[in-house]
């Protein structure tokens, strides 16, 4: 994964989720499934060290670089979808 563009908002935004800049690294960082959201945002589906499942909202609209639009707990669809992706076996 590239190099996220961090800033005040984006920092303060996930911090609202109770999710830090070091997890969005980390998740980026292991075995994650991607897709196409809105506005042509990609999202990342993926798991921190500790096992908490994040999915992690990043755009390329105003920069060549990943800047973090949001940061967030996976919803249980996307639990379920990212446990069928990567074939794990986890309980919802």
């Amino acid at each position: 994964m590239k190099k996220f563009v961090w800033d005040e908002w984006n920092e303060a935004h996930i911090a609202k989720h109770k999710v830090t800049k070091q997890e969005v690294e980390e998740t980026s960082k292991s075995k994650t499934i991607t897709s196409i959201s809105y506005l042509g945002r990609k999202l990342i589906f993926g798991k921190t060290k500790k096992g908490r499942l994040l999915t992690i909202v990043i755009s390329y609209a105003k920069q060549k670089e990943a800047y973090v639009v949001s940061a967030r707990d996976m919803s249980k669809k996307e639990r379920r979808i990212y446990y069928e992706k990567t074939k794990t076996n986890k309980t919802i």
